[in-house]
């Protein structure tokens, strides 16, 4: 499995959604299940090209709002505290959804799904999708293992702090029509004057977030790549009675998911009530199933899919898997707020709870453990027998 870790983050390199070195993961994973002799399905797709891009034009649209209020006309001041009360949920439709309304005015770029699929021996009864992503992140500023502890405060902060200046020109808007004034700034604008500031900063930092170069990602997500290729691999030796599996290695995780919706838009009839397993950060640490996940606002996994976990974890002892909590976001996220079965598997690491080395410069593939790697691919293939057998046990 080492093998697929240094070809993907030390020989390929860096893998930004939209990127050359994106393109070339696919092309080596395409081939890598061409070689299983496993059907290879590709899809391409635009995507944002920076996770940054939502909060930026959000934090802009405030900005804007702060404009326009103290401009003559009642109708300008409605117009700002339209815009400025439409950013917290904005921000927070970004957070529970890695999309929101603003998607179309954002630059895109191409990314690309690869996708392989293991037959059952039988017939068809249960479909499974292992998820690892292509893509890696830039080595982030804040978004980062040894960041963890600002991240939900500032998140809050920021939820707060928009809000705040949405209330706030609503209430002028309001007052101005009482008043039935016309023209000029007044003290509700100065006032508001405190929350554009920090808007504004927020603004220059992720302005400077996103000149900070691309992670390698051994650990996020070229080891979760690897052990989905092992299990894969596997199964296409082996395949299972009755479950269909399905290797997607999806492209834009990184950014707003668009690999996964265009998976699940072109598959909504075949993946409607198939069960997901998301693999992350599969390089090292503890290896983990998600129980509780999410920034801020947190989700569970499918309580099934729990089951199946927690009994695989209590009759292979020898891999140390345990349950755990995270915060952060990834396309198990997604899948759940949306109502699919779904449950992440992931490396975490005891000293900062995130991934091991996310988003940092020195996730290299010398970091990442071929030891750690199969026993995860073990877990995933014992999951996959587990629910295989429920199958086998109904009708």
């Amino acid at each position: 499995m080492i093998s697929h870790v240094r070809a993907l983050a030390a020989d390929i390199g860096p893998r930004g959604t939209g990127t050359s070195g994106e393109e070339a993961a696919a092309r080596y994973v395409a081939g890598r299940l061409t070689a299983m002799g496993l059907p290879v399905e590709q899809q391409s797709f635009r995507a944002v090209a920076s996770q940054n891009a939502f909060p930026l034009v959000i934090c802009l649209l405030a900005l804007l709002a702060v404009v326009l209020y103290p401009l003559s006309g009642n109708l300008l001041r409605w117009l700002a505290a339209i815009l400025a009360a439409a950013t917290a949920p904005l921000l927070l439709q970004t957070i529970r959804t890695s999309n929101n309304w603003l998607r179309p005015l954002l630059l895109k770029v191409t990314s690309r799904n690869v996708i392989g699929r293991s037959e059952p021996r039988v017939e068809v009864r249960e479909r499974v999708v292992l998820l690892a992503h292509l893509d890696t992140n830039r080595c982030r500023l804040v978004w980062r293992a040894g960041r963890l502890g600002a991240l939900e405060p500032l998140t809050f902060l920021t939820l707060t702090v928009l809000a705040a200046l949405g209330l706030l020109y609503i209430f002028g808007a309001l007052l101005g029509m009482r008043r039935l004034a016309t023209a000029g700034p007044d003290w509700i604008w100065l006032v508001s004057l405190a929350p554009a500031a920090y808007v504004v900063g927020m603004v220059a930092t992720l302005w400077k977030d996103d000149r900070t170069g691309y992670s390698c990602g051994a650990h996020d997500n070229a080891a979760s790549v690897a052990v989905a290729l092992t299990v894969g691999s596997q199964l296409a030796t082996h395949p299972l009675r009755y479950t269909q599996v399905w290797l997607a290695f999806t492209g834009a995780e990184e950014t707003d998911h668009s690999g996964l919706y265009a998976l699940l838009r072109r598959h909504r009839n075949l993946l409607s009530n198939a069960a997901f397993i998301g693999l992350e950060g599969l390089g090292s640490g503890d290896l983990v199933y998600l129980i509780r996940q999410g920034l801020c606002f947190r989700y569970r996994p499918d309580p099934q899919l729990l089951a199946v976990a927690e009994r695989c974890a209590a009759q292979l002892p020898d891999l140390q898997a345990r349950p755990a909590q995270m915060v952060g976001e990834d396309e198990t996220g997604t899948l759940r707020r949306t109502g699919y079965r779904a449950i992440c598997i992931a490396g975490r690491d005891p000293a900062t709870g995130t991934l091991p080395h996310w988003h940092r410069a020195d996730d290299t593939a010398d970091t990442v453990s071929d030891l750690f790697m199969a026993r995860a691919a073990r877990f995933v293939i014992a999951m996959l027998n587990e629910l295989d057998g429920l199958q086998a046990v109904r009708r």
